[in-house]
């Protein structure tokens, strides 16, 4: 994840990590990270939850033409190759969280918590890195991000 700017992202209801990278006034990259309130993000999720998404903004520009809504594109092949590997991505084109995977850790005990986001980060990081995401978005792209 080198030539990504790494930072940490906290709020009342998230706390993770965006990875990011600048094309002009566009940027693009993935977050990790969990969700602590219902309305955090827009999707509909029990928290606590383990969440990974896609983004690029402003949606509608050329970056995000390219990493998402072009046939072919990053985003799309992240969602094809997810699904392949059992690792669904819900596909949002017209959104700035272009692509989002999250799974509710309410339920496994506390004594397991860690392990069970440690597997869900573990097994949604490949098909990041299979999919070509990651080098489709430093290739499209000038700069480490925000």
């Amino acid at each position: 994840m080198e030539n990504f700017r790494r930072r940490r992202v906290k709020t009342s209801g998230f706390v993770g990590f965006r990875f990011s990278r600048v094309r002009r006034g566009a940027v693009a990259g993935f977050t990790f990270g969990f969700v602590l309130e219902e309305d955090a993000l827009p999707i509909r999720a029990e928290p606590p939850a383990a969440v990974a998404y896609a983004f690029a903004s402003p949606v509608g520009s050329r970056l995000y033409e390219e990493l998402v809504t072009r046939r072919g594109s990053a985003t799309r092949r992240l969602v094809r190759t997810g699904a392949r590997e059992g690792v669904p991505f819900d596909f949002r084109p017209g959104e700035e969280l272009a692509a989002i995977r999250h799974r509710s850790l309410r339920k496994p005990p506390p004594e397991i918590f860690v392990l069970a986001a440690a597997d869900f980060f573990m097994l949604t990081f490949h098909p990041l890195q299979a999919s070509g995401f990651l080098e489709a978005v430093r290739e499209a792209t000038t700069r480490p991000g925000p």
